[in-house]
């Protein structure tokens, strides 16, 4: 099997792979307070057998937990991870200004859709961010656009407004609301999903093309998608099956 470990500034998913198919996965929150010895543990806790393990690949977006996630495969599991970064093989063209500045996370998205769905593709990937990735029919990475995530806009909000709480994340009944709680989920997860809608129209008219896919991913999607007037296909494990073909190409 291959251990893929996409670790994101909120959450970690590790993926196992067998015969080039996402067996299982696992989560946790992230934190790069924690020592190689207890991410061990904890990966440990979810009994995953070191015999069993042909290789490992990462994805992350958080420079304070490569080595002890490198350090870590290394020394429980005698095996060399492969870290997505500058470089590395993906099949991908990248057209953007500055390449090294890609996130792996971003790559890895757009490198599993592409291998699913060949084709013009628009890629939502709602995390920490919230990520519109462009790839069109001939393989090449376009760019896009990132906005804050919906965690980070409700938590930028209640820090920054004295009378207000934590919420809920949870659709409310209308979008023209009575009550302060409902008000605020409709500005911010019906709102988000209304900037994901536009953005998405503007996209496309910019790729000019009639036939492109929205992949819909990323561990906050489930919250919004039912509210994106654009149709998508729903492919929550596209970044760890975009790892997987990283991983291929490179050995």
């Amino acid at each position: 099997m291959i251990i893929l470990v996409d670790i994101g500034n909120t959450n970690i998913v590790i993926g196992l792979a067998k015969d080039n198919k996402i067996i299982d996965t696992f989560r946790m929150s992230t934190d790069t307070s924690l020592t190689v010895d207890e991410y061990a543990g904890k990966l440990k806790g979810f009994g995953i057998d070191k015999n069993n393990i042909k290789g490992v690949a990462i994805s992350s977006v958080v420079p304070q937990l490569d080595h002890v996630f490198e350090n870590l495969f290394f020394k429980y599991y005698d095996k060399r991870a492969l870290v997505v970064g500058a470089g590395i093989k993906s099949g991908l063209k990248l057209k953007i200004d500055n390449q090294k500045q890609l996130g792996a996370d971003l790559l890895c998205d757009c490198v599993g859709a592409y291998e699913k769905y060949p084709g013009d593709l628009l890629v939502v990937d709602l995390g920490t961010a919230t990520k519109l990735l462009a790839v069109n029919k001939n393989k090449e990475y376009l760019g896009g656009a990132i906005a804050p995530g919906i965690i980070s806009s409700l938590n930028s909000l209640v820090a920054s407004a004295a009378k207000l709480s934590s919420i809920n994340l949870a659709i409310p009944p209308k979008t023209i609301e009575t009550e302060t709680t409902r008000c605020i989920q409709s500005g911010a997860l019906v709102g988000h999903a209304c900037m994901i809608n536009g953005l998405l129209s503007k996209m496309k008219k910019e790729l000019n093309s009639e036939n492109i896919r929205v992949i819909l991913t990323g561990g906050m999607s489930y919250i919004v998608k039912d509210l994106l007037d654009h149709e998508y296909l729903y492919e929550p494990n596209i970044l760890l099956e975009g790892l997987l073909v990283i991983y291929n190409k490179n050995n």
